[in-house]
């Protein structure tokens, strides 16, 4: 389906930073193109649409921003903070951050807009001109601009807001929906359907697809999730908008794992063709892992509307990089169909197919003790024996840190060369951890060789077949010093789900249908819905 990160843009950094730091790459291999959809044409893009740095009232350089998406993603929409028209007076005078942050995005914006236009590369990572809008009443939005003629406005009507963006051909996105009415959470009725088709369901804040699925509103929050500002709500209410998740990082860090991404389904790497996409809601989240989504009925892709018809045959399928709990069929807000890959245990030619390897570091010392620090990891991972397929970055955003960076610098064959740090500091839902996923291709004597040069020198080995069945744990010195931990081997049948099933209905209403993933480590996927109108 879809390749795991953007290695085209990848590949060149890592090649310049190696040149630049005189340090010897392992051999990359060529890249290729990312495969279609099947039947489509269509690819599978991941990026961070809403993401925010010091340009604003956030954190980080706005060049380490750019840097950092450009390294790991498709596309990517810095959305600074630009205006909250009807702003509570706070307490001890806190009101000032905002409106000091609003004022650094006015006299930067013509900065921004040059960053656009410097990192814009068509077919190797694309960039949007966006900012975001704060209301009280009305919730937050961002507006997303199809082309370079951006305007930073301070337009202090919601109506006035729609007009701008209908004029602009641009696209305004609600986000953190969830909250209540009143304390920026949406207003749906208000929305302009010419310019709101899409709805940030999931975030650093938490997650809006109804107020009792998992990953409540906690971080960053202004409070928990209300009924009539998620998802399943708006959807019943009539709305058609399709699903986006994405960071909302006030670190300066786009695209951190967990945070959210969203995945377009494009013809090419284009900004026109991205942006067409998403006005026709070919559009999905995810949580963290790049889960790749395939949802159809009667032919029908996801975020598209079809006349009734009784006899509906839905097709669906995932493909993720752990293992796959359940695929699940939602239709009008209830479940009405579970698929299980995880239960169908190991398959007797596992060695006969790819197998996933996540490595995850991190940990140290908690915070009572009082030894707050940031640990640098510099490793050679190798597989002797086997192929290294592809790999999917875990990095995460904390701790905010100028002139660090989590890098996959080299990737061979059989080789990659990471460069990482790790604290509990800033640590995202309180894990102080990044890691990588390695899809490989090996058979059961092949051999994991992790080589660290930082924070010690040490060689860990170890069979892949022993990973099969138990996971292990290293650590880097005695307590309370770093650990690695090595997951267990996931074969590749057990991080796919699809079904095909035959629904029928009687017409009465408006249908809508959309597709959930939820992978065993908490991991998750929304696609757009589809609807199927009435009988006439």
């Amino acid at each position: 389906m879809a390749r795991p990160i953007n290695r085209r843009t990848w590949l060149k950094h890592c090649s310049s930073y190696a040149a630049a730091s005189g340090l010897l790459a392992c051999e990359t291999s060529g890249d290729s193109p990312p495969q279609e959809i099947e039947g489509t044409g269509l690819n599978i893009y991941f990026g961070d649409f809403h993401n925010h740095c010091s340009v604003g009232y956030a954190l980080g350089s706005m060049e380490r921003a750019y840097e950092i998406a450009a390294s790991h993603l498709d596309f990517f929409a810095f959305t600074p903070h630009s205006h909250w028209h009807d702003m509570p007076v706070m307490e001890q005078d806190k009101h000032q951050k905002w409106l000091k942050g609003f004022e650094v995005t006015r006299q930067r914006w013509p900065e921004v807009q040059a960053a656009n236009r410097s990192y814009h590369k068509p077919g190797e990572f694309v960039t949007f001109h966006a900012y975001e809008w704060h209301s009280s009443e009305f919730g937050d939005y961002c507006i997303y601009f199809p082309a370079d003629d951006s305007q930073l406005t301070h337009f202090d009507s919601l109506t006035d807001l729609q007009e701008f963006a209908f004029r602009k051909g641009a696209l305004l996105v609600p986000h953190h929906p969830g909250y209540r009415q009143g304390r920026r959470g949406a207003n749906p009725k208000f929305w302009d359907p010419r310019v709101t088709q899409l709805l940030e369901i999931y975030s650093e804040h938490g997650n809006a697809e109804s107020d009792e699925g998992p990953l409540d509103y906690i971080r960053h929050s202004m409070g928990g999730r209300w009924t009539p500002n998620t998802l399943q709500a708006v959807l019943k209410t009539g709305h058609r908008v399709g699903v986006l998740a994405s960071t909302d990082d006030h670190l300066g860090c786009p695209g951190a794992y967990g945070e959210g991404l969203a995945a377009i389904l494009a013809p090419e790497l284009t900004r026109e063709a991205l942006f067409e996409s998403l006005k026709k809601r070919r559009c999905y989240g995810v949580t963290g892992d790049r889960i790749e989504l395939d949802f159809r009925l009667n032919g029908k892709l996801m975020g598209e509307e079809t006349a009734y018809a009784r006899k509906r045959t839905i097709s669906a399928s995932a493909a993720g990089w752990d293992r796959l709990e359940r695929l699940e069929l939602i239709k009008d807000n209830r479940v009405i169909h579970r698929d299980f890959p995880m239960d169908r245990g190991i398959p007797q030619n596992v060695w006969d197919q790819p197998l996933f390897l996540r490595i995850e570091f991190g940990w140290g010392p908690w915070a009572s003790l009082e030894m707050s620090r940031v640990c640098d990891w510099e490793m050679d991972i190798r597989l002797k024996g086997g192929r290294i397929a592809g790999f999917q970055p875990c990095f995460q955003s904390g701790p905010l840190e100028e002139n660090r960076r989590n890098l996959v610098k080299a990737q061979g064959e059989n080789a990659l060369k990471v460069s990482s740090y790790t604290s509990r500091r800033q640590a995202f839902a309180e894990r102080p951890t990044n890691a990588v996923v390695l899809k490989v291709q090996a058979g059961p004597d092949a051999v994991l060789s992790i080589q660290t040069v930082k924070p010690g020198k040490q060689i860990i080995e170890k069979p892949l077949a022993g990973l099969l069945a138990e996971n292990e744990v290293i650590f880097t010195g005695p307590f309370p010093d770093e650990s690695i931990l090595i997951h267990r081997l996931v074969p590749e049948v057990r991080t796919k789900g699809s079904f095909t099933i035959a629904d029928e209905s009687s017409g009465d209403t408006v249908d809508w249908y959309y597709l959930r993933a939820v992978q065993a480590n908490g991991q998750m996927a929304w696609s757009s819905p589809i609807w199927v109108e009435k009988r006439a």
